[in-house]
C-alpha cells in the first residue's frame, strides 16, 4: 500500500473514531455558541442550533469517508435559518468559527491519543479545512438569498398595505395593524403626499423614506405608474411640516403636492384626493404645494376644465404675441408676485434692470385690460396665472413622458 493510500486509510480510520462522538461534540458546541454570541442564545431555538452542529459534524467527517459526498444541505439549511431568525452574518462567522476551533482542537486531541501518523493527520486536517470553507460559502449564499425573498416580500407587504389605506378599503382593526406594520403611529397629525415621477417605476422622491427618517418623520410609500405616493406622520407639527416641504423641494425630480394634516387614519383616502389637488396646482419641477398654505395653486387646480376656460379668458389679449413674448410677460409677472409687488427685486431675479420690469408689467396690464393697482385684478391675473403655469408644466410632462408617434399625414376627402 503507498503512502497515499496509507494516508487515507488512516483518515477514514480517525473520520469513523470521531463520528461516535457525534453527540457529545453536538452538544458541547452549542453550548459554547449560546454562552459566547447572544443572538444566538436570544433567537435560535437551542433544539434547531444542536440539530444543525450535529448535521454540520457528521457531514465533515464522512466526508472523509467518502470524498464524493454532497455536504452543502446543513450549510444551506443554517444560512436560510439564521436569516430567518434574524441573526447578524457576522454572528453566524463567529459561529463557524467555535465550531471549526472546537472541530480541530478535538481531530488534534484524536490524533495524539491514537498516534495517528503525521501524514495522516495532515490529510484529514486538509479535508477537513476544504469542507469547512465550502460550508462558510454555501451558508452565506444562502443567507443573502433568503434575506433578499425576505425584504421582497417585506416591502411588496407594506407596499400593498400603504394601496390598501390611501384606498379606504381596510376596516378599523385592520387600520391599526397596518399601522404597526408600517410603523405609523395611530394617531395623527398625519399627511399625505402625491409626487410626479418622471416615468413607470421611476421614483418622484429618490431616497425619501430614509431622509425623512433622519429627521425623525416615520414615512411608507407606494409607487405607481404616474406618482409616487407617501403617508408620513408628523408628530412636531407644523415645524416637521416645513421639514417635510424642504425635504421634497430638495430631493424630488417633479411636482410634489401636500394634503392637510389629518389626525385619523381612517382620513387617508380624502388625504389623498387633496395631495392630488396640490399636485396639480404645483407649476414646476421641485414645486412643492400644500393644500391650505398656497390658496392659488389649489384653487386653479380644484375645477380643472372650469379654470382652464378662466385663464384662456383672462389672458386672451395675449394669445396673438408670439409664445416667447407671451411667455417674458407671464414670467415677468410671476417674478413680481413672488416678490411682494417689487419691480426692484423681480428684477434681481430676472437679471434685467427695473424699468424693463415695470415696461413688461405694463404691456401686460395693456394686452389683459386689467390693472396692477385694483386688487380685484391682480387676484384675476393671478389666478389666470397659476392656471396657465399648471398647463405650462403638465404639457411638458406629457411631452417628456410620452411615446413618439409617427405623425400621418392628412387623408384627402372627396369633394374637399
Amino acid at each position: 500500500m503507498g503512502h497515499a493510500d496509507q494516508a487515507d486509510s488512516g483518515a477514514r480510520a480517525l473520520a469513523a473514531r470521531m463520528l461516535e462522538r457525534t453527540e457529545e461534540v453536538a452538544d458541547a458546541v452549542t453550548a459554547r455558541i449560546n454562552a459566547l454570541i447572544p443572538a444566538y442564545a436570544e433567537r435560535v431555538p437551542a433544539a434547531g442550533l444542536r440539530r444543525s452542529v450535529a448535521e454540520h459534524y457528521r457531514v465533515v467527517f464522512r466526508g472523509l469517508l467518502d470524498p464524493t459526498l454532497d455536504g452543502d444541505a446543513p450549510a444551506d439549511l443554517a444560512g436560510r435559518s439564521r436569516a430567518a431568525e434574524g441573526v447578524p452574518m457576522s454572528a453566524v462567522f463567529e459561529a463557524y468559527q467555535i465550531f471549526l476551533s472546537f472541530i480541530w482542537q478535538h481531530l488534534a486531541e484524536a490524533a495524539d491519543r491514537d498516534e495517528v501518523p503525521a501524514r495522516t493527520a495532515v490529510h484529514a486536517a486538509s479535508e477537513l479545512w476544504r469542507r469547512l470553507s465550502g460550508f462558510t460559502d454555501v451558508m452565506s449564499d444562502s443567507y443573502r438569498c433568503e434575506l433578499e425573498a425576505r425584504i421582497r416580500s417585506h416591502e411588496q407587504r407594506r407596499s400593498a398595505l400603504v394601496q390598501a389605506l390611501l384606498e379606504g378599503h381596510l376596516s378599523e382593526p385592520e387600520l391599526w395593524e397596518a399601522a404597526d406594520v408600517l410603523r405609523l403611529p395611530h394617531s395623527g397629525p398625519y399627511v399625505v403626499i402625491a409626487a410626479r415621477v418622471a416615468g413607470a417605476g421611476e421614483h418622484g422622491v429618490a431616497g425619501i423614506e430614509d431622509g425623512l427618517r433622519d429627521l425623525s418623520i416615520t414615512s411608507a410609500w407606494r409607487l405607481q405608474h404616474d406618482v409616487e405616493i407617501g403617508v408620513a406622520s408628523l408628530t412636531r407639527a407644523p415645524d416637521q411640516l416645513d421639514q417635510l416641504v424642504a425635504a421634497l423641494t430638495g430631493g424630488s425630480a417633479g411636482r410634489v403636492g401636500v394634503s392637510p394634516l389629518f389626525d385619523d387614519l381612517t382620513g387617508t383616502a380624502q388625504a389623498l384626493k387633496l395631495a392630488r389637488i396640490a399636485l396639480r396646482g404645483s407649476s414646476g419641477t421641485g414645486k412643492v404645494v400644500v393644500f391650505g398654505r398656497d390658496s392659488l395653486s389649489v384653487a386653479a387646480a380644484s375645477a380643472p376644465d372650469v379654470m382652464s376656460r378662466l385663464s384662456r379668458a383672462i389672458l386672451s389679449g395675449l394669445e396673438p404675441m408670439a409664445p416667447e413674448d407671451r411667455a417674458v410677460l407671464l414670467d415677468t409677472f410671476g417674478a413680481w408676485l413672488n416678490h411682494g409687488g417689487s419691480a426692484d427685486e423681480a428684477a434681481r431675479l430676472l437679471f434685467v434692470h427695473p424699468n424693463t420690469v415695470r415696461y413688461r408689467l405694463r404691456r401686460l396690464e395693456e394686452r389683459t385690460g386689467r390693472t396692477l393697482s385694483d386688487p380685484r385684478h391682480v387676484a384675476e391675473l393671478s389666478l389666470a396665472f397659476e392656471v396657465d403655469r399648471g398647463r405650462v408644466a403638465a404639457s411638458g410632462e406629457a411631452q417628456r413622458a410620452g411615446p413618439q408617434r409617427r405623425v400621418e399625414p392628412p387623408r384627402r376627402v372627396p369633394g374637399l
